[in-house]
């Protein structure tokens, strides 16, 4: 009997392990048990079609740095020349002051062609939204190392937010590049009947006179194949889509169709007005080589025109260099040196250099926040 009640208390003990101190006291319970706990498993987005997985961030780095390394290599590289134009400054006051507003007149004539040529392609573009857009993109090109191709973006972009068909725009613009392009590499063929039948010029300006005349004649030619060839359209297209690809941006799957199209409604657009466009792209540079040349007679200066084109050209070659600001640097080294093969002295051809790009690219610079803003006030 007492080892059955031995059994019993023992029994007790093991299934109530905890026994209160005195019979007021509470209970302790035991926690509840929790339960477990879930890890959250990284949720991963459906791939788009359209864009590259990530490991291009390195790339996207590289490419925004080394052009800036570039720039400022070429920057250090062409500081001489720099500040042998920008040490003209104290000879200002030994240029006669009555060229000055007619160098304005001519530069703004100048982009009033370009105002007129970008309405020629985009039929029912007004005259503001022609000149707020042209004046801001091309601030921004000269501003930004390789700034053409972000000019033409923003151009894009203010077309498209005033209304604008977006591809039409697009294909517009590339069309009004290519003529204005085009004229000024063909301007050389001007000069060679006088370098034929008359006097010779001096080799480095021949050179640059030959080069213009090849690269004009490939102009003509691409120019002539987009606007015939739907195939040779649809292929670059295709290439444009691939580099979109690659690039981790939309695609439009309907991209070399949609561009038939836009390149059918701008040659409809032009139609019978290819003569006044490309009048209007030649008065472009000629208003601009006049600007040049009121600089030069500014000067006390007035060499053969035909040299001075010669040096026209090559210094609108080197402003097209994606390298620095504007062609900043090339522009002034290489007019410089091409105007005194022209025969103008280092001294004059500083100052008229100087006087030339203050008129010709600084003052439309300064146009371009001006015209940013009156945009945005009407297109809010």
């Amino acid at each position: 009997m007492a080892d059955d009640e031995h059994e019993g208390t023992a029994t007790a003990r093991r299934r109530s392990p905890t026994v209160p101190a005195t019979r007021g006291a509470p209970r302790t319970r035991r926690p509840a048990a929790r339960p477990p706990l879930s890890v959250p498993r990284p949720s991963r987005a459906a791939p788009r079609p359209d864009v590259v997985p990530g490991g291009l961030a390195w790339a996207r780095v590289a490419g925004r740095v080394v052009p800036l390394i570039v720039t400022a290599v070429a920057l250090y590289l062409l500081m001489p020349q720099l500040l042998a134009v920008f040490s003209a400054f104290p000879r200002l006051r030994g240029f006669r002051p009555l060229w000055y507003p007619a160098m304005v007149v001519l530069e703004v004539a100048s982009f009033a062609c370009v105002w007129q040529l970008q309405r020629f392609a985009i039929g029912e573009l007004s005259w503001f939204l022609s000149v707020t857009s042209q004046l801001a993109s091309n601030s921004i090109s000269r501003i930004i190392p390789g700034g053409i191709a972000v000019g033409g973006a923003v151009q894009f972009r203010m077309l498209s937010r005033a209304g604008c068909d977006p591809a039409a725009a697009g294909f517009a613009l590339t069309a009004v590049s290519m003529v204005t392009t085009g004229i000024v590499f063909g301007l050389p063929l001007l000069v060679l009947p006088v370098l034929i039948f008359g006097q010779p010029a001096p080799g480095g300006l021949t050179e640059a006179a030959s080069l213009g005349g090849m690269v004009f004649v490939v102009l003509i030619i691409a120019g002539v194949v987009l606007a015939r060839s739907d195939a040779m359209l649809r292929l670059l297209a295709g290439l444009l889509g691939r580099l979109l690809h690659l690039a981790r941006r939309p695609v439009v799957p309907e991209l070399p169709e949609l561009l038939v199209t836009r390149r059918n409604e701008v040659l409809r657009s032009l139609g019978k007005r290819w003569p006044a466009a490309v009048l209007t792209a030649a008065g472009k540079w000629g208003l601009d080589f006049g600007a040049l040349l009121a600089a030069l007679a500014g000067a006390g200066q007035h060499p053969r025109p035909s040299l001075v084109l010669l040096a026209y050209v090559a210094a609108s070659v080197l402003s097209m260099i994606p390298i620095t600001p504007g062609g900043l640097g090339f522009v002034e080294a290489g007019l410089t040196g091409t105007l005194a093969l022209a025969g103008v002295p280092a001294a004059a051809a500083a100052l008229s250099t100087l006087v030339y790009r203050l008129v010709s690219f600084w003052l439309p610079l300064a146009a371009g926040a001006p015209a940013w803003i009156a945009f945005r006030v009407r297109y809010r």
